[in-house]
């Protein structure tokens, strides 16, 4: 009894401090607050503005290189919209994929080329080839990102978590090639924390250079982090006071994208704001279209180097000199046509040039009345000794050019570009038939090696001394004279047709391309035209024959009154080893004949091609009266070379 009392007092007075308390700082039953319902209705979220644009582009023709070499950060659709603006402005697209040794023909028929992203550093030859092209008047597109630095390399082993989580800059590398313009990209990132896009680091730009197209109609644009820019040129797009720098401590009014070289380099200190779909927001898309309209509106200063985009258009091929059309013209014709066509350009080949079209003229240098005013406009007067007036000790056959002097004719080569009239000639001459097809085949190739140019006019030489001029005034010992010739043991090899057919395709040389001589005028009745071609050893040779009218009726009728024999080492050679190709070669309606000729015996062979005109006939461009002319092919291959 007596410890229930004792556990009652002890409760009783445990308990009496704890109800006290509780009574004294007791303020009633807590009773919540009433809380209003959310009117989602109300909401307001701040989305970003986005203003798509309906561009309305104006068609030009260019071509636009993408340097894709210099490991650049990109993603797939990352450029979509700007190419998609550049295609509709009728501008073709290349992307440059590998790092080339060949940089200056990767952009020689481009207006512009983007340099957007990259992560390794360009070399000094690839900076001087870029500012060479936009001296020339090409544009230049430099682009970067803080958000696109060096990529982790890709190693096997453990991953390199310092490279992923602390990836090197790629400032370095588009410093590399912007500093040769006076453009420098910083290592920092732009943003404002009083007005922005929905994050800091997306910031507005309202402050343009309204001076310039690039700039034209645009009220806001939004980069999503932008580099800043030094430019000893134009800033066309500044911060206000409230956008700084993450390294540029205390400064304003930091420049986001800038023009240099001229209004021909344009830096932009973000690329994200070109991607979808940042690119429809504010006038972000006025401005991209503003962009592709300034790279399609690039102007190059073209020359021969840039062949054949120094043309526009339509371009005439023809020949300089009358008489038969050179049938290696027409064989060239179909490469020539394919090199202009991957251009843009087309090319045709005509009797007559269209005072409309572009032009390109080749001849020699003995028969160039043609072209004689565009010679008297380059300063160039060509000198041809007629047979019976030269003397021995007198250099013979020279070119005078103004500001240059004389010239040999001999191995020289020699090219004139024409603008007035507001078209574009090219003049192609040399001392020879051969020698003129090989100048076409310089163009083509753009092998200007041992050439100078100077203002429209290239010369080439091979180097060959013509007595009499230059430093060798003194013409020296004659060669021996050759000595007897022995008549080869059997003709050589008539190819079949199939073989024929693969060498025909593969352009292998025709008898007079190997000769020296040539004919302005050929087809004449009573005529014999001879070639002399020297072999070191056995070759593959087309031997050919062709005529060509203007219009297929005229081909049709003036056929039916040629007839051919072809002889071999004094054997007929029947029709029927030839193949016949029959077509139209650029604006000519033309049959061919051919064969392969291989496994030439050593010594003396002849070859004629007899040509009989049964009646007189018209090619649509000259009379030719009835009767019998020869090619003949005086063929020597040296002993020893089966």
């Amino acid at each position: 009894m007596r410890d229930r009392i004792k556990l009652l007092l002890v409760l009783v007075l445990v308990g009496l401090p704890i109800a006290g308390r509780l009574l004294w700082f007791h303020r009633g039953w807590y009773k919540p607050p009433e809380i209003p319902e959310i009117d989602e209705s109300q909401m307001a979220l701040p989305l970003p503005e986005y203003r798509p644009l309906a561009d309305q582009p104006l068609e030009t023709r260019g071509l636009v290189v993408i340097d894709l070499s210099h490991d650049n950060n990109l993603e797939i659709d990352d450029l979509t919209p700007l190419r998609d603006r550049l295609t509709a402005r009728g501008v073709a697209i290349e992307t440059l994929d590998e790092p080339s040794h060949s940089l200056e023909s990767q952009l020689r028929g481009a207006i512009a080329l983007l340099v957007i992203a990259p992560t390794s550093s360009f070399t000094a030859e690839e900076s001087d080839v870029i500012a060479d092209f936009v001296e020339d008047g090409g544009h230049l597109l430099l682009a970067a990102d803080p958000t696109r630095p060096m990529p982790p390399e890709e190693e096997e082993g453990p991953l390199d978590l310092e490279s992923i989580f602390f990836p090197l800059s790629a400032v370095p590398a588009i410093n590399s090639l912007a500093n040769a313009f006076g453009l420098v990209y910083f290592d920092d990132y732009l943003y404002n924390l009083v007005d922005n896009e929905g994050n800091y680091r997306n910031v507005k730009f309202t402050i343009f250079n309204d001076e310039h197209s690039l700039t034209q109609n645009l009220d806001t644009i939004v980069f999503f982090a932008a580099h800043s820019l030094h430019t000893d040129g134009i800033p066309l797009v500044s911060g206000d006071k409230n956008v700084l720098s993450s390294l540029r401590s205390g400064e304003t009014g930091l420049t986001a994208a800038a023009l240099a070289a001229n209004g021909r380099v344009l830096a932009l200190g973000d690329l994200t704001f070109l991607a979808p779909p940042y690119h429809t927001i504010a006038d972000n898309d006025r401005f991209l279209s503003n962009i592709a309209n300034w790279l399609a509106a690039a102007s190059r200063q073209w020359d021969l180097k840039d062949f054949p985009h120094l043309f526009a258009g339509s371009v005439d091929l023809v020949q300089v000199g009358e008489g038969f059309l050179d049938s290696r013209l027409i064989a060239r014709s179909g490469t020539l046509q394919e090199v202009f066509h991957q251009a843009q350009l087309s090319l045709n080949l005509r009797a007559a040039a269209d005072p409309d079209h572009d032009t390109l003229f080749v001849g020699t240098f003995d028969n160039a009345d043609l072209v004689q005013k565009y010679l008297a406009t380059a300063g160039v007067a060509i000198v041809i000794t007629e047979a019976g007036e030269k003397e021995v000790d007198e250099p013979q056959d020279t070119i005078e050019i103004e500001g240059l002097g004389s010239l040999g004719i001999k191995g020289t080569t020699l090219y004139i570009v024409d603008r007035s009239a507001d078209r574009v000639v090219v003049i192609a001459l040399a001392e020879d038939g051969e020698a003129a097809f090989q100048a076409l085949d310089r163009l083509v190739s753009v092998d200007f090696s041992g050439c100078v140019h100077s203002d429209g006019l290239t010369v080439c030489s091979k180097g060959e001394v013509q007595k009499g001029l230059g430093l060798e005034t003194d013409g020296g010992e004659p060669g021996q004279p050759p000595g007897e010739a022995v008549t080869a043991e059997a003709p050589p090899r008539i190819a079949p047709r199939s073989e024929a057919e693969a060498a025909f395709e593969a352009q292998t040389s025709w008898l007079q391309d190997l000769a020296p001589e040539s004919y302005d005028v050929s087809s004449q009745a009573g005529d014999t035209y001879t070639y002399t071609i020297e072999m070191d050893t056995s070759q593959d040779v087309m031997w050919v024959y062709g005529w060509c009218t203007a219009t297929q009726e005229q081909l049709a009728q003036n056929l039916d009154n040629i007839s051919l024999v072809f002889t071999l080492d004094g054997k007929t050679v029947p029709l029927d080893s030839f193949v016949r190709l029959e077509g139209k070669f650029g604006e000519l309606e033309c049959r061919l004949h051919y064969a392969l000729l291989t496994d030439w015996p050593p010594g003396e062979h002849l070859l004629t091609t007899e040509v009989t005109f049964a009646t007189a006939i018209n090619d649509g461009f000259d009379d030719f009266p009835a009767g019998t002319h020869v090619y003949e092919y005086q063929v020597h291959v040296e002993e020893g070379s089966a």
